[in-house]
């Protein structure tokens, strides 16, 4: 993740990008779905509860856009995926 997109996730939605990493590297059970070109959302319950977040994914690279906790919506459609 770029430096600029870390600063984001930590000052404007409060998450440490460390949390966001976590999503992705398998530490935590995900829920990942494409929502459009070649940008995906995951949804995964990690150390700092329900993160949900938004990279694109190419040549085997995944690059993070945003993370934040997750919402109500969010927790309930990961909890109806995951089971």
């Amino acid at each position: 993740m770029s430096p600029e997109v870390a600063e984001k996730i930590k000052f404007k939605h409060g998450l440490d990008p460390i949390v966001a990493k976590e999503v992705l590297e398998g530490y935590c059970t995900s829920y990942i779905e494409k929502v459009g070109g070649g940008q995906f959302m995951a949804i995964g319950l990690c150390s700092a509860g329900h993160v949900t977040l938004f990279f694109e994914y190419e040549a085997g690279t995944a690059q993070i856009k945003s993370a934040y906790h997750s919402s109500s919506w969010q927790i309930d459609l990961y909890n109806r995926k995951r089971g």
